[in-house]
């Protein structure tokens, strides 16, 4: 069966007993059809009937549908919930099951969704998921919709429509938010509020279930909040060690509370929370956590392939019990050092938990970070990677200094290199005289100085890189839109002209306020639609 008529297949059109149409819903079996509340709150709320039209099989006809007792969540107007699942009152067993799956989402993912606006007889248009910047309400479940420069407007008739992921043809959510169409909940989020969902569900979950379980009676709150901050705040290229102390003691249980707040499926099942705990960390700030007790490390990397199918890239990743895991030193050796190492470059976040510091694992990460470590008595060795070390460095800081005044908020590193540099011009110096006693007492010192400050610049690196990369597509979606405004004849437009200059003057005079600018960008085409929808 073709990829499009499997998804007709899943399609259907909701009505009220009036007749008129109130929203989509997408099949998940014979029986049964998911929606959004708010759709079924328009129809007359849960005990009313719904009329279903299967759009993509001619042959069928219409059946009638209510809500599942138990599978009733409404929306909090604060953006949470908006779920609701019907059971046809007659089987309809020629359509095909809509593919739920659980993945990571990302920041201007492509998706796509098909809906019924008025006057229509049903349509697809494009969108791209919203970033932290874009938070959901004060429930922060909901992802933000934008549509493509191209595509069909958002809007009523969307309501309760499958999202689907454009890469895979995953379904990865479903449209909520009455009369808006420009908000998604997850798939994962949907479990959180109906575990029934997953029976209809594929892929693995973010976090190991046994994240859940208690592991002692104490709960460091502080470090709760430490963990929720880091999930918020932290940037791309950071690598976090924790030294969570033993199973069951106050900071590893602290630590996986924190992971379970940041998982969008299991932070719903979390009781109540403890007065002292501050802001919760974003929803779905966690990729994937793994608990590494008793893995392999084979294990633990086709955990890690399994969930991040499209590569570990642009992700927080968290690995906790390291050193309880079958294979300690392989798991830090094969696959957690190696991915330290390449943190930055990748703009991953990665945070690994052992149960003492003095784990040999630990030592083994830090010296990920700083490529290949010579032998202890290889001084030559490992004053030459002090060397490149120091050198990356000072390149980080000069290119921080031609891009970082380019951006509005940035927090600039100290510069250290300098500094550095004459201490290894020192150590240098000794090696030089055959000093090499006094080589071997103060090069610890210097590549624990080190370390941290090449960690730091490899971070701002990837912050920097981000940014630049956020300003070019703005440019390229402002291109673009005037690009279409000029084809169709609005050169000069007033209107047009007057949300323009703005968004150009963000993008390319002075320091780019990018959350601004990509406010301007978007009102630029959002007015470039208006006036070509205006014109027929």
């Amino acid at each position: 069966m073709g990829f499009e008529r499997e998804r007709r297949r899943w399609r259907v059109r909701l009505h009220d007993e009036l007749g008129r149409v109130c929203g989509a819903g997408t099949v998940l079996d014979e029986y049964h059809v998911l929606t959004s509340a708010h759709v079924v709150e328009t129809a007359g709320g849960p005990r009313s009937a719904l009329s279903v039209d299967f759009v993509g099989l001619a042959e069928a006809m219409p059946g009638s549908a209510s809500v599942v007792e138990g599978c009733w969540v409404p929306s909090d107007g604060g953006g949470r919930g908006d779920l609701a699942v019907l059971r046809l009152d007659r089987p309809e067993s020629r359509v095909f099951r809509a593919p739920l799956h659980r993945m990571p989402l990302g920041e201007h993912q492509l998706v796509r969704a098909f809906g019924f606006p008025p006057g229509s007889v049903g349509r697809w248009t494009h969108a791209r998921l919203g970033g932290p910047e874009h938070p959901g309400g004060p429930g922060g479940e909901w992802v933000r919709l934008f549509r493509t420069a191209e595509a069909e407007p958002l809007g009523p008739g969307f309501g309760g429509t499958a999202v689907i992921d454009e890469a895979t043809g995953h379904v990865v959510g479903v449209v909520v938010g009455k009369d808006t169409g420009t908000w998604m909940i997850p798939v994962e989020t949907m479990l959180g509020h109906l575990p029934q969902l997953s029976i209809w569900t594929s892929g693995s979950p973010a976090v190991d279930a046994s994240f859940s379980r208690p592991v002692g009676e104490a709960v460091d709150v502080s470090f709760v909040q430490s963990v929720a901050d880091w999930f918020a705040k932290a940037e791309p290229g950071t690598v976090w060690v924790v030294d969570t102390g033993e199973a069951g003691s106050p900071v590893a249980a602290a630590l996986r509370f924190g992971i379970v707040l940041a998982d969008r499926e299991r932070s719903l099942g979390v009781p109540g929370l403890p007065p002292a705990l501050g802001p919760m960390p974003p929803a779905g700030s966690v990729d994937l956590a793994v608990d590494a007790t008793g893995r392999t490390a084979d294990a633990v990397r086709h955990r890690i392939a399994d969930r991040l199918t499209t590569g570990v890239a642009g992700r927080t990743l968290v690995v906790d019990a390291i050193d309880d895991s079958a294979e300690p030193d392989r798991l830090v050796g094969e696959v957690l050092a190696p991915l330290a190492g390449r943190a930055a470059e990748l703009g991953i976040r990665l945070l690994l938990g052992f149960r003492e510091e003095s784990s040999p694992g630990v030592a083994a990460i830090r010296a990920g970070t700083l490529g290949a470590r010579p032998a202890p008595d290889d001084l030559a060795g490992r004053l030459d990677v002090l060397t490149q070390s120091v050198e990356e460095l000072a390149e980080i800081e000069a290119y921080q200094l031609r891009v970082a005044t380019r951006f509005t908020g940035v927090a600039m590193l100290p510069a250290r290199a300098q500094r550095l540099r004459a201490a290894l011009k020192q150590l240098r110096s000794a090696e030089v005289d055959g000093d090499a006693e006094w080589v071997e007492k103060h090069i610890d010192g210097h590549e624990h100085a080190v370390a941290p400050a090449v960690e730091d610049g490899r971070r701002q690196r990837a912050v920097l890189d981000g940014l630049v990369a956020r300003r070019e597509e703005l440019r390229a979606r402002l291109a673009a839109d005037n690009g279409l405004a000029r084809e169709h004849g609005l050169d000069g437009d007033p209107e047009l002209e007057q949300a323009y200059v703005p968004a150009k003057r963000l993008l390319i005079d002075g320091p780019c306020e990018l959350t601004a600018a990509a406010t301007a960008v978007d009102t630029y085409a959002a007015a470039v639609r208006a006036r070509l929808e205006d014109r027929g």
